[in-house]
């Protein structure tokens, strides 16, 4: 039982990690000195079961000019669909963005986005041993036109765990000053001996509240490898 919980939370590592509310990341570090905060849940709904990541914050703050601390402690709630429920702290995440090439006219913005996983969670949903992601991410810009996307390689040395590639593209669109929406297709491969990789296509975006807040969402569903059902929900908050 317990291998089959941690490999629901390893098939979606990435859903509170990644540039939220979606799977994929953008460049775009938060600004020198400002905080960024989103609460939120997130829903992964596979062939054995369901996975609530929740409730979880997505905390970054602006540490240097181009560059963020990114910390994520969230709460597990698996729902297998043989056997009990369990529900318990996730292992703790801190990553720093650095982008390293701004935008210009004829080129795009680049970053990269190392992040540690280290093993704090209850034990039931712990990796058991600190993890790592080394991704890289893109973006250009077109009006109200924008377009982000990469990959990279996470590192996982757990027992019964694979390392693996993902990736993924987005492309979103600021309709007006309230709503941005867009779509993304992200692919991640085998991250355990259980956990069979996959590429879903997500649909979502945000929704200005208030000057600084902003409800981010998204729902999708995998089209290839290991079936999920995926859905992101979060406040946006800003200081």
């Amino acid at each position: 039982m317990r291998r089959l919980l941690l490999a629901l939370l390893l098939l979606f590592p990435l859903a509170a990690w990644a540039g939220p509310p979606y799977l994929t990341d953008d460049p775009d570090p938060v600004e020198y000195g400002h905080l960024e905060a989103i609460p939120f849940y997130a829903l992964d709904r596979a062939a054995d079961g369901s996975q609530i990541q929740g409730p979880g914050a997505d905390i970054s703050y602006g540490i240097a000019p181009d560059m963020h601390l990114n910390l994520v402690p969230v709460f597990i709630h698996a729902l297998p669909d043989s056997g009990p429920s369990e529900y318990g702290a996730g292992d703790f995440h801190v990553g720093l963005k650095w982008r390293f090439l701004e935008e210009t006219e004829d080129r795009p913005e680049i970053a990269i986005y190392p992040a540690v996983n280290f093993p704090t969670g209850s034990a039931e949903f712990s990796n058991g041993q600190a993890s790592y992601v080394f991704p890289l991410w893109l973006e250009k810009n077109w009006g109200s036109w924008s377009s982000y996307g990469g990959g990279g390689y996470g590192l996982n040395r757990a027992p019964g765990q694979h390392n693996y590639w993902f990736g993924g593209w987005q492309v979103q669109k600021q309709v007006n000053d309230r709503w941005n929406l867009g779509g993304e297709i992200f692919s991640q491969g085998r991250t355990a001996d259980d956990a069979a990789g996959f590429t879903a296509l997500n649909l979502g975006g945000s929704m200005k509240l208030s000057e600084g807040t902003s409800l981010v969402f998204t729902f999708g569903h995998s089209f290839a490898g290991a079936s999920h059902r995926l859905a992101y929900l979060g406040v946006a908050l800003e200081w």
